[in-house]
């Protein structure tokens, strides 16, 4: 079974994805995590949530690295999960989860399915549209105030390239009337 959980920055993806993970362990089911290496905010070893949850994960630079814990390094897994996943290889991530869900492993997947012009990013938008469930999640827009509206992320630094890791510091959630502002 593939999950996917999608939203804009802020909206608690991150969370949900620790939530889904402890329900699992409390199941008995053997999870691995993972993260790119390139999302290096807050820690290098685990989930944080903007708030400060954490989770101990492995960061990873190659997908390969998945592959080889999953099948060779932890037998008994049941679920597979990864977060940030825009910032993975598009087709290594794709190829990767098929061949999970063809060996019957469970995988969730959690990440931004736009960037902030509102592109398609990465895997996302083709994990969305293959996954048995796909669960969107909002947030508050800062602009408008408006609860549940935010669907966008906002980038206030002026770059043009699509991957600036980031907080707080570079991007907010915004509703779509007042993302498309742009001020």
């Amino acid at each position: 079974m593939l999950t996917v959980i999608t939203g804009p920055m802020f909206a608690g993806k991150t969370s949900t994805l620790i939530a889904f993970i402890e329900a699992h362990r409390i199941a008995d089911n053997h999870v691995l995590a993972f993260k790119p290496r390139r999302d290096d905010r807050y820690s290098d070893g685990h989930y944080v949530t903007h708030d400060g949850q954490k989770l101990p994960v492995k960061s990873i630079s190659k997908l390969d690295d998945v592959f080889i814990d999953v099948f060779f390094n932890s037998p008994g897994t049941d679920v597979v999960c990864f977060d940030e996943a825009q910032f993975f290889n598009p087709d290594e991530l794709l190829n990767l989860v098929d061949i999970l869900l063809q060996h019957e492993y469970s995988v969730i997947v959690a990440g931004l399915s736009q960037d902030s012009f509102g592109k398609p990013f990465g895997a996302m938008p083709q994990l969305m549209a293959t996954a048995d469930r796909v669960i969107p999640l909002s947030a508050v827009c800062v602009k408008c105030k408006a609860i549940g509206a935010a669907t966008r992320t906002y980038r206030k630094c002026d770059s043009k390239e699509q991957v600036v890791v980031g907080g707080a510091d570079i991007y907010e959630p915004r509703c779509f009337g007042c993302w498309n502002q742009k001020d």
